[in-house]
């Protein structure tokens, strides 16, 4: 008698739209309309932080990897329990490192925020480090953001088109290069890293200074005219609300660690008041 075996009918079969990849195209085109895009920033290494931000309505989060204990095990974790959600996860590497890039894309994460990137030749080198030859130098295994193998082909069509780059703009020098680097083909926009920004002018956390706003408009002119997505990590619900006015679209509005420790402080204060 011939072996009967269950049909293929919810399995995978390479049919599938990989979730990572839809959510950044969806998210691309929110900011290509003009969209401001609420993002949120995660520290902490437990995958339920992106659950419940996600769950929360956030249209973006970025894994940090650069000041908080975050690995590729974490940013995997991370991946998985954002997956369930319609926030877009970003990684956030220590720096511009193609090695480290690849591994957070090949876990799934659908781009970087990567910081530091001071020239128009080292925002190129962020574009050809998550991209596939010809137009990158990616190297290819994408194991889980092709879905272990199930989706390989459409990961590998549809990933170079897919996939956010968006450098962090922190240093006077960054600013001085901005033309050059929201000019490189593959920048889908830049976010200004306020406080390494301040330093780098002289100002520490003086966002009204003179020579702040400057470089504040500076960035976001060559944004307008490039047609690139402006955006900031914001210090306050009231800063938020003037970026969003003046038409910046990724609003990095806080972070797990200052939801925690603002919302405990506000109790504690509160009940001993």
């Amino acid at each position: 008698m011939k072996p009967s075996f269950p049909s293929q009918e919810g399995i995978f079969t390479g049919e599938n739209v990989i979730i990572e990849l839809e959510k950044a195209r969806k998210l691309k085109a929110r900011l290509k309309a003009g969209e401001v895009c609420l993002g949120a920033q995660i520290a902490f290494s437990d995958p339920a932080v992106a659950e419940i931000l996600g769950r929360a309505g956030f249209d973006w989060l970025v894994v940090d990897t650069e000041h908080s204990a975050n690995t590729t095990v974490t940013v995997r974790a991370m991946l998985q329990a954002a997956a369930s959600t319609n926030a877009v996860l970003l990684a956030r590497p220590l720096r511009l490192d193609p090695d480290e890039i690849r591994r957070f894309l090949d876990l799934g994460s659908p781009g970087v925020l990567c910081p530091f990137i001071n020239t128009g030749q080292e925002a190129q080198k962020l574009v050809e480090a998550c991209r596939y030859p010809p137009a990158g130098i990616r190297g290819y295994g994408p194991r889980r953001a092709s879905v272990y193998g199930f989706d390989a082909d459409e990961y590998f069509r549809d990933a170079n088109d897919a996939l956010l780059c968006i450098p962090i703009i922190e240093t006077q020098r960054s600013v001085e290069n901005i033309e050059e680097i929201v000019g490189v083909e593959g920048i889908d926009g830049v976010c200004i890293g306020p406080m390494d920004l301040s330093i780098s002018l002289g100002a520490f956390k003086q966002f009204e200074h003179p020579g702040y706003l400057e470089a504040y408009e500076k960035v976001r002119h060559a944004c307008h005219k490039h047609r690139k997505a402006m955006g900031t990590a914001c210090y306050s619900l009231d800063h938020a609300r003037r970026c969003s006015a003046r038409g910046d679209q990724l609003l990095l509005i806080g972070g797990d660690d200052h939801y925690l420790s603002a919302e405990a402080r506000r109790w504690v204060t509160a009940l001993r008041s």
